[in-house]
């Protein structure tokens, strides 16, 4: 069996050119498939025909930010524009299985930011994150 490996600090997030180097701190980043991969049509006789998707590809890129960072300000302002914002990027993990360095690399073109972050206040316990959910048309991954 692989011994596989992965640095805390192994991944990377660029959207838009800019890397976004404000993640919380021991979370993590979701890459989601919004569809199924194919769809089956059954008949009576028992045979099934079987189909790739065209939207097979459109995944939710889900990442937390620290709130008032570079990150979070870069974000707000993909969110605020009208009309909106069209988002590229990519995810990046580099691994080390066996002693060898490898890398896994999402590519993710056409998205816009979906879901608007929520805002907690507390004066007990501080919320300090933003949470952005980018659905792009097409993410694919590479190894």
């Amino acid at each position: 069996m692989a011994g596989i490996a992965l640095a805390v600090d192994s991944t990377t997030v660029i959207i838009n050119g800019m890397a976004i180097v404000d993640l919380v701190e021991g979370d993590y980043i979701v890459i989601t498939p919004a569809n199924p991969a194919t769809s089956h049509i059954n008949s009576v006789n028992g045979g099934v025909n079987i189909n790739e998707r065209s939207d097979r590809g459109v995944h939710d890129l889900t990442l937390r930010v620290q709130r008032h960072s570079i990150s979070d300000l870069f974000m707000n302002s993909l969110l605020l524009q009208s009309p909106p914002a069209m988002v590229n990027g990519g995810v990046k993990e580099s691994f080390n299985r066996d002693g060898t360095g490898g890398v896994e690399y999402w590519i993710m073109e056409n998205g816009s930011i979906t879901t608007q972050p929520t805002s907690t206040k507390s004066s007990t316990d501080g919320n300090a994150l933003q949470e952005y959910v980018i659905r792009f048309r097409n993410a694919s991954r590479n190894l």
